[in-house]
């Protein structure tokens, strides 16, 4: 019985590190198209004819419906599970990516008119993307694990700029930008399949995971009062409150990079696009190292017996305090230490990257999508926010001095949330 025991032990641990890189590589791809508009932002806009406020819009075409499909999305993960979902996500958003293709055989104006409704489109569909990951860590991994486990999928979106960024800044210039999403949507094929291939629900035990779920909605046959919904119940409590806004200040800092960093290194830098794709990977690459730091490091905590809140706090603190310096970008007097400066800010920003890992601890398997999605869908809100504003600041003043300073004010505001707002971090008690 002990060896049979400690065989299934070892295929479990072999299997969820195997499923830890398929989300990893997953995640990663899923984050790299969204960099395609950024990286190859300069001659889209040029092909297109746009300005940068029209950009900015563009940008956010994704965030408006990425946000709005969280909640809608955490539900359908609590109720279908994470494999079908995930499956179905990869495969639709497969589809969607080679659409992307074809507009650019479109004129310009119904060309831009595609693309921002297949911007909704994307986004809409990969909404329980990282719900699903969240919901994966919390059934896979234990409490110790969750940290480091969280780091990986979350550093994807980073090593996701390193990994593509130079080949989408080579594609763009030496093909054009039509034929980046042609080559996404093949790696997407390959996705389906390998997900369809081997991934497998944990225990197996959804549909009665799936009945206790729609059983909290009645209560005697009659629907549960409105405050006494689970979805209200997490909006009404004041940690998961703290941790939603929190996310909101740590993305914005994110999308900037995302979206205009890449145009900020090309109209005030005067780098070209190809060079854009390989400079961008240096602050990504610091911002995976920090975020695979930052979650062994508050593991680490944990096993030398620190509460977990304080040791899912202080690489949050830590990071975000790090991510303030991007305030001086515009002091730097060359490319080398603009850089250095953006790489380091970067760094907090992964170093600080706990968000998904308290998801994760404050969740239960019947609440674990529904949180994720609205944790989700608050950081996600800076997507619409962060690049639509940027845009007008851009425009207004002639510069990005004042678009940096809006960035780094988010990270002081992340920091006060998780020191004064948040409290203490558990699981959050649905009724």
């Amino acid at each position: 019985m002990g060896v049979f025991t400690a065989m299934h032990k070892q295929r479990r641990i072999q299997a969820r590190h195997g499923i830890m890189l398929m989300l990893f590589f997953f995640s990663a791809v899923s984050f790299s198209e969204r960099s395609i508009l950024s990286i190859a932002g300069a001659p889209i806009a040029a092909d297109l004819g746009i300005g940068d406020v029209a950009m900015g819009f563009l940008f956010s075409a994704f965030g408006w419906a990425y946000v709005i499909g969280q909640v809608p999305g955490g539900l359908i993960l609590d109720r279908f599970g994470s494999g079908k979902v995930y499956g179905t996500v990869i495969l639709v958003w497969t589809a969607i990516i080679i659409l992307h293709a074809l507009t650019g055989y479109l004129t310009p104006i119904v060309a831009f008119i595609s693309l921002f409704l297949l911007r909704i489109l994307c986004g809409f569909i990969t909404a329980p993307v990282f719900p699903a990951n969240a919901r994966i860590v919390s059934e896979w991994f234990p409490p110790s694990e969750r940290g480091r486990a969280s780091s990986v999928f979350s550093s994807s979106q980073y090593f996701a700029i390193v990994l593509f960024g130079p080949v989408i800044g080579f594609i763009a210039q030496g093909f054009g930008w039509t034929y980046v999403f042609l080559v996404f949507g093949v790696i997407g094929v390959f996705c389906t399949i390998l997900w369809m291939k081997f991934y497998k629900d944990p225990g197996s035990d959804e549909k009665k995971v799936q009945k206790e779920t729609a059983d909290k909605l009645k209560i005697g046959g009659q629907k549960v009062p409105m405050k006494e919904r689970p979805i209200i119940q997490l909006l009404t409590n004041r940690m998961t409150l703290g941790i939603y806004i929190g996310q909101y200040c740590v993305t914005g800092i994110t999308y900037f990079f995302m979206t205009w960093f890449p145009i900020y290194l090309v109209s005030e830098k005067g780098l070209s696009v190809l060079e854009v794709g390989l400079v961008s990977t240096i602050p990504a690459m610091a911002a995976f190292l920090g975020q695979l730091w930052g979650g062994r490091f508050s593991d680490g905590l944990i096993g030398r017996g620190v509460p977990l809140s304080k040791a899912r706090k202080i690489p949050i603190i830590i990071g975000m305090l790090c991510s303030m310096s991007i305030v001086f970008a515009e002091m730097a007097e060359s490319t080398v230490l603009l850089i250095a400066i953006m790489s380091f800010a970067f760094f907090g920003r992964g170093f600080g990257g706990m968000g998904w890992a308290i998801v994760a601890e404050t969740s239960n398997k019947e609440n674990a999508g529904l949180n994720g999605g609205l944790f989700n869908m608050f950081g996600n809100s800076a997507g619409i926010v962060t690049p639509i504003f940027i845009g007008f600041l851009v425009q207004w003043t002639g510069s990005f001095e004042l678009a940096l300073l809006y960035i780094g004010i988010h990270a002081v505001f992340a920091i006060l949330c998780y020191v004064f707002f948040v409290g203490e971090i558990k699981q959050v008690s649905i009724n």
